[in-house]
């Protein structure tokens, strides 16, 4: 009877064991697709516009023809 116990418990142990297995990986995925990676191009915009600062929207009209 202690051996199918100590089977029981290790098949227990291992079911518990693939069910955090599994939450780990839903939650690496889960980071992976929440992560975004940044084009160097735009890091360079970005870089620029951060130089130049703020500018009022009628300047904005005027500089990209786009209204607000």
């Amino acid at each position: 009877m202690l051996e199918a116990e100590l089977l029981e418990r290790i098949v227990s142990d291992l079911d518990f064991l693939k069910k955090k297995i599994l939450s780990i990986e839903e939650t690496i995925e889960d980071i992976d697709n929440d992560l975004h990676h940044v084009k160097p191009e735009y890091i360079r915009k970005l870089e620029s516009i951060k130089k130049e600062g703020t500018i009022s929207s009628s300047d904005f009209e005027k500089k990209f023809g786009v209204r607000l």
